[in-house]
Parts: C-alpha cells; sequence; structure tokens
C-alpha cells in the first residue's frame, strides 16, 4: 500500500497544470489532472485525493462548485484554490472551507511549500 501523498490538480491552462505537476512530482507527492471542477469531481470521487489545488474560473465546471461538490460529501481535505480574477471575496471562499486562495501572479515555489505542509500536516 502506498503512503504518497495525491495531489488533484485542476486548471484549465496546461501550462500550469504542468508547472503543479513538475513541482509537486519534485517534492515526493503524485499528481491527478483535471482541466475543468466536473472532471475533477469525477476524479475525486474515484480516486484517494489527500488535497485539491483548483483553479476558480474554468469553463466546464468552476472552482467554487468543486469546492461545494467535495464539500457535501462531508470530506475534511484542504482545498486551495488559485484565481488571477474572481468575482469571489477570499472571505467568500473560506467560507466555503478553502485553506487559502492563491492569487495569481505567485510564487510557485512558496505556494508548493504552503501546500506540501499542510497536506503532510493533514495525514
Amino acid at each position: 500500500m502506498s503512503t504518497e501523498k495525491v495531489i488533484l490538480c485542476v486548471d484549465d491552462e496546461a501550462d500550469i497544470l504542468e508547472l503543479f505537476r513538475d513541482e509537486f512530482v519534485d517534492n515526493g507527492f503524485k499528481v491527478l489532472e483535471a482541466s475543468n471542477g466536473a472532471d475533477a469531481f469525477e476524479l475525486f470521487q474515484t480516486s484517494n485525493v489527500d488535497c485539491i489545488v483548483s483553479d476558480i474560473r474554468m469553463p466546464g465546471g468552476d472552482g467554487v462548485s468543486l469546492v461545494k461538490n467535495v464539500k457535501e460529501k462531508g470530506t475534511d481535505i484542504p482545498i486551495f484554490l488559485v484565481t488571477g480574477f474572481s468575482d469571489y471575496t477570499a472571505e467568500d471562499l473560506s467560507g466555503l472551507g478553502v485553506n487559502a486562495v492563491i492569487f495569481k501572479p505567485f510564487d510557485l515555489e512558496e505556494v508548493v511549500e504552503m501546500i506540501s505542509n499542510t497536506v503532510r500536516k493533514s495525514s
């Protein structure tokens, strides 16, 4: 049985997914990827996911809907939302149970370190 932590990365921009995937894999995580919230929720339901890092604005299911769907399942895994522009305030999003909102542009190493530390502590 693997003790490798699994991070689900969700973004409609392939280059952002690649950045996160490479950094998380380099930090010892397994990474699942989805390009929208609907696909991400399907992966979440069929996989053992330890954390979700999702863009907010995506065609085919946004990050906020994903958070709501995951929380309705009664899970308490860490969820981080990434955005360049949002119709939501940080207060709105933290009220949904999001660990943090990460605003673009961001320092990738800082973000990966914050998420890695959170995932390792939640085990």
